[in-house]
């Protein structure tokens, strides 16, 4: 599935517009080894170059958003017909780690997320110093 949404991400004709929102803790969690991480890190850098593509990375020093600690979501927004209408209304969607999926679709749960994503866009960094930071990142595996 991840690897499907990549591919309309980075398509030739008509790719989508992604925001990726990162905390830092994410570059520090071991996945498949250094070797592994290394390559995922540069990726992600190169990635969030795409002009589609925003990355910024949420810092440490930041804290938590809003006071909330909230594991991984996605905020799926569909584009509008001839007619400037939504072809679909906005849904969240988390992804159930074991459990099945959950997709929310009520205009008050996708609300909070906005507003979750919101205040994690305020403390984040730029996408400049964020692919700084994903660099930095990758050379600590290194050593």
């Amino acid at each position: 599935m991840r690897l499907k949404r990549q591919t309309i991400v980075t398509r030739k004709a008509d790719p989508v517009e992604l925001e990726l929102l990162l905390h830092e803790s994410a570059l520090h969690r071991v996945v498949g080894g250094p070797r592994v991480m290394t390559a995922q890190l540069h990726h992600l850098a190169e990635f969030g170059k795409l002009p589609n593509v925003s990355l910024r990375v949420q810092p440490f020093a930041s804290g938590c958003s809003r006071g909330l600690l909230h594991g991984p979501f996605i905020i799926l927004e569909f584009r509008a017909d001839s007619r400037s209408r939504p072809v679909e209304p906005p849904l969240v969607y988390l992804e159930g780690a074991g459990k099945p999926d959950i997709y929310m679709e009520s205009r008050d749960d996708v609300r909070q997320y906005h507003e979750i994503a919101s205040a994690i866009r305020k403390t984040a960094l730029s996408e400049t110093q964020s692919r700084d930071l994903l660099r930095q990142a990758a050379r600590s595996y290194k050593a």
